[in-house]
């Protein structure tokens, strides 16, 4: 796990910037406090910092071929190296160290741009090939790892975060209005765009190549189709399933450095923790937990301890008070290089520091809820489809206007309104991902000039196009799936979890996203993964032989975050002080009086805007970070 940077001058052949190429690296110095590296040749530069995970000594980077021919960087790990090392000795490379960075690297001298397909892990390379003169950048096929872009009249730029771009010669940090209207649609924003308009992602299982004379040409490499096989019996898949799961687990086990894992109290985490223990046995496994423990906040202490009691790890907690939360929301904010509206940015950025005590490497369970259909909007869109096939669409449309009077008085009146009214909706209509937020309420927000300039977009585009694209397959639910892991597990979940780990000198690893466990489950029925009263169905049977039975049954909370009461507490002063001195970037955005209102109303306890307050602290608060970058 490292962070790297480079520079290539493909249209004018300038010499690149020494300057340009420290700056960078400093601003990269908390993903790799073990280790710096430089490379300048003429028009390319490369810039490395190290944390050394995977021989110590070895790894150093770059790294260049023994003949000079090639040099590599790359940020994460590639866990099946010792398999490639043995594949590639057999055809005549001979290894001088034990670091995946050489398997990389000799497994794009023996493949050539094929080599991505020989790789897994989670990864974002740079190689240069000196004799064709040619920049390649690569990013893993799930997303885990980030890629950033900017292309200057010189040429491209290139960082594991944004924060290594701002500042340098010909990036243009002007505010993307298009972006600013994804993330307060959807409370994040879609790749390959980011907020600032000359700075771009590249797509997850993407290869690029830069030359003088054809600039960047990207192709994919890899993409998730959802294509079920009703032929195998469920007993069938789940033996594929353990067989896969446990060796997912083996190989990111893989490290010289300490390894732990995050535990909350759901079912993703408990099997990661269990098989671990299972295959460390003897050696022990340290679980770390973490909650805002205030009156009235809903935590997961209780239900990880009992887990990790059965299993047998060595358990901590990390309890933070609302003072010392307000804090780490702020600064994980301040980490971001898009801002999100991710309630438990600040609780993760803690664990992972408080975890780095212990160990370098943290297992996680990201990427179960999208790929094997665990989120309970899942269960609900299961349901309006079950309704959508037994009743004809003339009567769902006579309902929906009625919604909110047929909902009156039932429990959860509200959100049964709005299925109902959602009803007689096509899909790519009624879903679009995981946090998709009131749009009425957000115009509201706007200011005037803001809400003119955008009459005529609609940021739900960037999110529907991926319905066109037809990767989800036949079945409803596995389209919903599909659009969750090229969006909100990219440029949500997997972003969050990348900074905040980093910004402690952290690697978390994520056992579901092992491309052949994703393959996989985009083969099983959707029937069984997810029904109207249960999700993950297929998972938890297959690993039930290490999930305790009252694991399997309880409600995902995911270190639950009690944003409306730290509102209404001490953070929401400082709020309130936030709200009412905004920064450039943010000066006429909004409806400054009203969110002032909004915040009175939500402290006074008349109302709940703390998700809409959330949203725009989160993107204030990004925006400081963003406008103070200056190079000294």
């Amino acid at each position: 796990m490292c962070g790297i940077a480079g520079q290539f001058n493909w249209r004018t052949q300038a010499p690149v910037s020494r300057a340009d190429l420290r700056y960078m690296a400093s601003r990269l110095a908390h993903r790799g406090p073990d280790g710096e590296g430089f490379l300048e040749n003429g028009a390319v530069g490369f810039a490395h910092r190290r944390l050394a995970i995977i021989d110590i000594e070895g790894g150093a980077q770059p790294m260049s071929s023994a003949d000079g021919r090639y040099t590599i960087i790359f940020n994460g790990e590639v866990y099946n190296y010792l398999e490639l090392f043995d594949q590639l000795r057999s055809l005549g490379h001979t290894p001088h160290t034990r670091s995946d960075t050489e398997a990389i690297l000799m497994a794009y001298q023996q493949w050539g741009l094929d080599f991505p397909d020989r790789l897994n892990g989670m990864f974002a390379i740079a190689i240069w090939d000196a004799s064709l003169r040619r920049l390649v950048l690569c990013r893993d096929r799930m997303g885990i790892k980030p890629l950033y872009y900017a292309e200057t009249r010189d040429g491209l730029y290139f960082a594991s975060e944004v924060k290594a771009l701002r500042g340098l010669p010909g990036v243009d940090t002007t505010l993307d209005l298009d972006a600013l209207d994804e993330y307060m649609t959807l409370g994040y924003v879609v790749h390959p765009r980011c907020m600032e308009r000359g700075i771009r992602r590249l797509a997850p299982g993407t290869l690029a190549t830069v030359q003088a004379g054809r600039g960047m040409e990207a192709r994919a490499y890899w993409s998730l189709r959802f294509n079920p096989d009703y032929a195998p019996s469920a007993d069938q898949w789940a033996e594929q399933i353990r067989a896969l799961f446990d060796d997912s687990v083996k190989l990111q086990r893989r490290s010289d450095v300490p390894l732990g894992v995050l535990l909350s109290g759901g079912v993703d985490s408990c099997v990661i923790a269990a098989t671990l223990a299972r295959q460390e046995s003897g050696h022990g496994v340290d679980s770390f937990c973490v909650g805002v423990d205030i009156p009235g906040a809903v935590t997961e202490f209780a239900e990880a301890r009992k887990t990790a009691a059965i299993l047998g790890t060595r358990h901590h907690e990390l309890r933070l008070t609302s003072e010392q939360h307000g804090p780490m929301i702020v600064e994980a904010a301040e980490h971001l290089c898009q801002p999100l509206a991710e309630h438990m940015v600040g609780q993760l950025l803690a664990v992972c520091r408080f975890a780095r005590k212990h160990v370098t490497v943290v297992l996680s369970g990201e990427g179960s809820d999208e790929t094997w259909l665990g989120y309970e909007a899942y269960r609900n869109m299961y349901g309006i489809h079950m309704a959508q096939v037994a009743v004809p669409n003339a009567v769902l449309r006579r309902l929906a206007p009625l919604a909110d009077r047929l909902a009156g008085g039932l429990p959860a009146s509200g959100r049964f309104a709005k299925y109902l009214r959602l009803a007689a909706e096509p899909l790519e209509r009624r879903y679009l991902g995981l946090n998709h937020f009131d749009t009425t309420i957000k115009n509201q927000l706007y200011a005037p000039a803001l809400r003119a300039a955008l009459s005529s977009t609609d940021p739900r585009e960037s999110v529907r196009r991926f319905y066109e694209e037809g990767s989800g397959g036949p079945e409803a639910m596995s389209q919903m799936a599909a659009l969750d892991c090229r969006t909100w597990l990219v440029d949500n979940t997997l972003l969050r979890s990348d900074l905040m780990s980093m910004a402690a000198s952290m690697e978390l690893r994520v056992p579901f996203l092992d491309h052949r466990l994703v393959e996989l489950a985009a083969r099983i029925p959707a029937r069984l993964k997810v029904g109207l009263s249960d999700s993950k169905m297929i998972l938890k049977k297959a690993l039930a032989d290490r999930l305790p039975q009252d694991v399997s049954r309880r409600r995902k909370l995911g270190f639950p975050t009690p944003m409306a009461l730290l509102l209404r507490g001490a953070w929401g002063i400082t709020a309130g002080d936030v709200l009412r001195t905004p920064t450039a970037y943010t000066q006429d955005l909004f409806d400054r009086p009203r969110l002032i209102r909004m915040l009175g109303e939500h402290r006074s306890g008349s109302s709940d805007w703390s998700r809409q307050l959330f949203q725009v602290l989160m993107l204030e608060h990004w925006a400081r970070a963003a406008t103070s970058s200056s190079r000294s």
